[in-house]
């Protein structure tokens, strides 16, 4: 019996079926009961305590889902995500605190800004290469800081930051920072809108595997006719607005923003999610933004020992998972698949 012949224009050469559409339902109903089996662990446990990690799990998700598109997907090493947190966290802060805008309308505004801002930081990044970009970048994140401080006459508040963010109002009720089932809700909706975002429209889209395409062969994609410039400032600038989005939401969930949310903390944490959890391989991000926001709360009486078992947690990752928690299991699945069809 003769085997059947597979049509090769059905599915382009060397491209995971992930990216051309196929099991988009199946993914996108396991990525929704995922989390709806996150919302009821949530809400079965039911302890302020649980609700503010699980809040953190979702606002980290979203950040880090924006970071894995750019240094992940598209190849672009990026150290300004938290840069584009901080833009967003300061643009709603600004907008709610001094412009007298609601929360609703601040955060919304304050991702534009965000988006702006990232595309900014894109136009010089686009003409650099590798390690360039990364210096760029980086530089960008230590600078802020500094800029924030000496600017308390433009609304930042200097040193102290700004105070007092008003809660989210909606449907005539307010939402205080108390009422962490409410912001537990909230958080997990925008995570889901966020990631699904990133993962199920961008990287599914024609965009997508442009990004795909720069990342691993640049000169032929090029050759083909993908405009990588424009591509990569685009990337930036949904990354950047997502990333800010979710900064904006923390910002008011704390009611406070400050110069911190800059600080090394903030940024090994960032860098540790992203090494344990896996580049460019989903849900890989995700499955290390949860260990390491439940391994800190775990970690936190060690105080300053903390950062020096999260140092030694990425050099254990590093050397024993160097494709993260999502190539470890991406190669467990495949094993499987191919024991139990060997022809």
């Amino acid at each position: 019996m003769t085997k059947p012949i597979q049509d090769s224009r059905s599915r382009p050469a060397g491209l995971s079926s992930r990216f051309t559409g196929a099991h988009y339902l199946r993914d996108s109903l396991a990525f929704l009961g995922c989390a709806m089996a996150f919302l009821a662990a949530g809400l079965v446990i039911g302890e302020n305590y649980v609700f503010h990690i699980l809040i953190l799990i979702c606002i980290w998700s979203a950040v880090i889902a924006g970071w894995d598109l750019l240094i992940g997907y598209a190849g672009v090493f990026n150290y300004a995500q938290l840069v584009f947190f901080a833009v967003g966290a300061y643009g709603s802060a600004m907008l709610s605190v001094s412009g007298g805008l609601p929360a609703l309308a601040a955060i919304p505004l304050a991702a534009g800004i965000g988006g702006l801002f990232g595309a900014l930081i894109a136009i010089p990044s686009a003409r650099l290469k590798g390690e360039y970009v990364a210096l760029f970048t980086f530089a960008v994140h230590l600078a802020l800081p500094s800029i924030l401080q000496q600017t308390r006459g433009l609304g930042t508040g200097g040193s102290t930051g700004i105070l007092g963010l008003p809660p989210i109002s909606l449907f005539g009720q307010t939402f205080y920072a108390i009422d962490k089932q409410a912001w537990f809700l909230m958080a997990l909706i925008v995570a889901v809108i966020c990631i699904y975002l990133i993962y199920f429209v961008v990287l599914r889209s024609r965009f997508g595997l442009a990004l795909l395409a720069m990342r691993d062969a640049p000169a032929f994609s090029e050759a083909l006719g993908v405009n990588g410039r424009r591509y990569q400032i685009a990337a930036f600038a949904i990354s950047a607005a997502i990333t800010a989005f979710a900064g904006a939401f923390y910002a008011h969930y704390t009611a406070v923003v400050t110069p911190r949310i800059l600080g090394t903390e903030f940024f090994l944490m960032a860098m540790v999610m992203l090494a344990i959890g896996g580049m460019g391989r989903f849900p890989g991000a995700l499955l290390g933004v949860c260990v390491v926001v439940i391994g800190n709360e775990v970690l936190r009486s060690f105080d300053s020992y903390r950062l020096v078992a999260l140092g030694l947690i990425v050099i254990g990752s590093v050397i024993f998972l160097p494709d993260g928690l999502g190539g470890f299991l991406s190669g467990r699945m495949k094993k499987r698949a191919s024991s139990a069809d060997p022809t």
